[in-house]
């Protein structure tokens, strides 16, 4: 029994040995491993350590050139033309990549320059008019002779009454030449006296009243006013009264500058029921100067004419240039250049954005593309280049997207690219490489702890290996004297 239960020790401490020596083993390879790890973190961190970004020179402080990190916002802003010069952003195709509030500015002015000034707004729903008038109608003072030949007080419109205000006449001059500067790149010629703004032919701002595709007019529900005149006694309602048509719609922004029309003799031509004929003045040009011009002028005419006239609804139109940052205020001028040169490349190149509504990429694709506004992405959203400066950075480097500035000497944009251009650098990413640097240290502790564990196991383990090692030696030595005697006795 003796000898039995030693062999059987014998084995049981054999199998403990090969277990031993086999979790030694399987840490070992767990420390390879780990070294592999460590090799692996370190060739990263030292691949970090080369990261770049693009920055753009934004302005000085005092001879200090600034650079800010490159981002749609940065490039394209009214800052950075101010400070540098106006950078736009397009595709392979060359359509301007505008802000979406750009383009819905552009999209709801149906290419009316005016107008899509007027839609740019700020937080406080001011927008911008190229106007640089600073008077308007309310400004005019009416006189007229009485019988005596002295100057009274008059109304407009009242017989032989003149304007008497030199700011509104010198106003009134400027919007005939600016008139007559249009008018002569499309060979029109009015003739003196349409310059006579005090009587008549007179320029106005003529509201037009909505009407439907039979012409008749609308009520402020879309629904058709019904006729209130029978003009011919046949008892039938066949024409609508000056109130009646009052009540028609009238959007702002909807209506014409037009002049008055006259006979032969001067006088104003009017219709059955005595109102004013108008013939509305509308754009015939072919060329970029011609239609300036007629903008410049539509934009001065509209600032003056259409305003609140206390007393009298014949100019009751919700309008106030107060209302606009215009260009009679000289801090306004760059945002002015600045718009005018983004409507201008919207018109001749096509444009496109990105939203966040689904609805608005559906019924125009053309123009708006559905991407994530943040920096995160809801399942397979894009991310949109106008908010993550991630996206935007990489499509400038893979040429996805483009970058142009506007020459002043060209007087355009003109294409330039993140290596050629001098306003942009390229330049160490010291966050990017300073959070490598801690990802890595954080790494590298992890592995340390993970190695010191294991160099703990196998210290254990070597522990372990010497005592089993040493029991084994002795039980052998017992079991290999009891053979000895066993062979000794039967022989």
């Amino acid at each position: 029994m003796g000898m039995a239960a030693s062999q059987a020790r014998l084995l049981s401490i054999t199998a403990r040995l090969t277990n031993n020596e086999n979790t030694g083993q399987s840490i070992s390879y767990s420390k390879q491993r780990l070294a592999d790890q460590t090799q692996q973190i370190t060739n990263e961190y030292n691949e970090a350590l080369k990261t770049t970004k693009l920055t753009v020179l934004t302005g000085f402080n005092g001879a200090e050139a600034t650079y800010t990190d490159i981002s749609y916002n940065v490039m394209t802003s009214l800052q950075m033309a101010e400070n540098t010069k106006q950078y736009i952003v397009t595709d392979t195709k060359g359509r301007i990549l505008v802000s979406e509030d750009i383009a819905d500015a552009y999209k709801a002015s149906n290419g009316n320059y005016n107008q899509f000034l007027a839609n740019i707004t700020d937080l406080k729903g001011m927008g911008y008019s190229q106007s640089d008038l600073t008077v308007n109608r309310n400004n005019e003072i009416w006189k007229k002779l009485d019988t005596a030949g002295n100057e009274v007080d008059a109304t407009p419109g009242e017989a032989g009454a003149y304007d008497t205000n030199e700011d509104t006449l010198a106003a009134k001059q400027k919007i005939h030449e600016a008139w007559d500067a249009y008018f002569a790149t499309v060979g029109i010629n009015l003739g003196d006296e349409e310059h006579d703004f005090q009587g008549t032919p007179e320029f106005c701002w003529k509201e037009l009243a909505l009407t439907d595709e039979n012409g008749n007019y609308l009520d402020e529900n879309g629904n058709p006013i019904p006729k209130d005149l029978d003009s011919d006694g046949d008892g039938t309602y066949d024409k609508w009264s000056s109130d009646a048509i009052s009540n028609a719609t009238s959007a702002l922004g909807c209506g014409y500058v037009g002049y008055i029309k006259t006979d032969d003799a001067g006088n104003p031509v009017t219709d059955a029921a005595g109102n004013k004929q108008y013939d509305p003045i509308n754009y015939e040009g072919t060329t970029q100067e011609s239609r300036d011009l007629y903008d410049y002028a539509m934009a001065i005419t509209e600032a003056y004419l259409r305003v609140n006239r206390p007393g009298t609804n014949e100019y009751n139109v919700t309008y106030n240039s107060q209302d606009l940052k215009t260009a009679a205020n000289s801090d306004n001028a760059s945002a002015l250049q600045y718009y005018k040169n983004i409507f201008t490349k919207m018109q001749s190149s096509g444009y496109f954005t990105y939203t966040n509504t689904p609805a608005d990429a559906v019924n125009d694709p053309e123009h708006y593309i559905y991407a994530s506004v943040g920096t995160g992405t809801a399942g397979n959203v894009q991310k949109s280049p106008l908010y993550d400066n991630v996206t935007f950075e990489g499509a400038l480097r893979d040429g996805t997207l483009r970058l142009e500035y506007f020459s002043t000497t060209d007087k355009k944009f003109v294409s330039t690219t993140i290596s050629e251009d001098t306003c942009i650098q390229e330049v160490a990413d010291e966050r990017a490489i300073a959070a490598a640097e801690s990802k890595y240290n954080q790494d590298m502790t992890d592995l340390e702890n993970k190695d010191k564990k294991l160099d703990l196991e196998l210290k254990k383990l070597d522990t372990e290996h010497s005592a089993l090692q040493t029991e084994y030696d002795s039980v052998k030595n017992i079991v290999d004297k009891n053979v000895e005697s066993s062979f000794k006795i039967f022989s």
